[in-house]
């Protein structure tokens, strides 16, 4: 995979479109951990022109954030080697990070240690997988995209219409390359940090991403605060955690506003008439004392 140097150096439409394409066509099986960090970058960088020509279009979004999704994932494959025991590679990009772990038939763990991100963690029964393949060995590659809902946006979320949908969390990824038997001896459990004001009033989901809308089969929330909520998944996939709310009823101040106008209008129009009616003398006389007509003429009587 080559970089062309105005790629490192200025962000254009082509670059993120010549690199991804060189990404899907290599067949190399392991890279150095900076030239995969090399290439993320660009990736990740450039990939911005492409976001704001394709904010409005959702099919566009959904398809750049598959493709993105794959190459992450078959960049990360490419750090993986093998190992009689077990070993560890990890890396932190603004966009991504990323960490692997691999075991190989002479592991002497009892289990693999919590993988973690920033934001983000997993537990994975990754000796228990190994056991299960042929050459009783085994990979995880775990990543949290930090920029990755400006694609797969929590909007992909099938709610009702008067919901707000708002993501929680980092968008995650787990998979397991180079391992032949990939069934999961138990379910895995991620741990995502709140990454917005919780609402209690709000719904979380545990959701992952089923190439065109995020999706909640075979995941479930398994525990939550303020701060945090853990995810149990039968299964390997993007994930991320989205909450769902009330939308508060449309504002009605402009009839407020025509109600208040009508009502000071015609408070000024009473105040008027009253004063007019009091101008007339009949009435102001009347409202101080009864006129009567006497022989003399006319008299008032109090």
């Amino acid at each position: 995979i080559t970089l062309p140097d105005q790629c490192r150096s200025q962000s254009s439409e082509g670059c993120p479109k010549n690199v991804l394409e060189q990404i899907e066509n290599m067949t190399a099986q392991v890279l150095p951990l900076d030239t995969v960090t090399d290439i993320l970058t660009v990736a990740f960088n450039t990939s911005e022109n492409i976001l704001e020509s394709s904010s409005s279009d959702t099919t566009n979004l959904a398809s750049y954030g598959n493709r993105m999704l794959k190459v992450s994932e078959k960049l990360i494959s490419t750090l993986v080697k093998p190992t009689y025991t077990n070993d560890s590679v990890s890396f932190t990009l603004p966009a991504v990070e990323g960490q692997v772990f691999m075991v190989g038939p002479h592991v002497t763990l009892d289990k693999i240690p919590r993988l973690d991100t920033t934001n983000s963690s997993v537990d994975i029964d990754l000796i228990g997988i190994a056991k299960n393949n042929i050459k009783r060995s085994a990979s995880v590659a775990f990543m949290s995209y930090n920029t990755m809902e400006n694609l797969l946006k929590p909007d992909f979320f099938n709610s009702s219409d008067d919901t707000i949908k708002t993501m929680m969390s980092t968008v995650i990824s787990a998979t397991l390359p180079k391992t032949t038997n990939t069934t999961l001896t138990k379910p895995v459990n991620f741990t995502l940090r709140h990454i917005r004001e919780f609402d209690p009033s709000g719904s979380l989901s545990c959701v992952y991403w089923n190439i065109s809308e995020w999706i909640v089969d075979g995941c479930s929330v398994l525990e939550t605060n303020s701060s945090y909520t853990v995810c149990s998944c039968v299964h390997l996939s993007t994930f991320a955690l989205v909450q769902t709310r009330k939308r508060p009823p449309e504002s009605n101040s402009q009839l407020y506003l025509v109600i208040l106008v009508c009502v000071i209008v015609g408070l000024v129009f009473l105040a008027l008439l009253a004063f007019v009616l009091y101008k007339w003398s009949p009435v102001r006389d009347w409202i101080h004392g009864r006129v009567v007509l006497g022989p003399r003429g006319y008299s008032r009587e109090e």
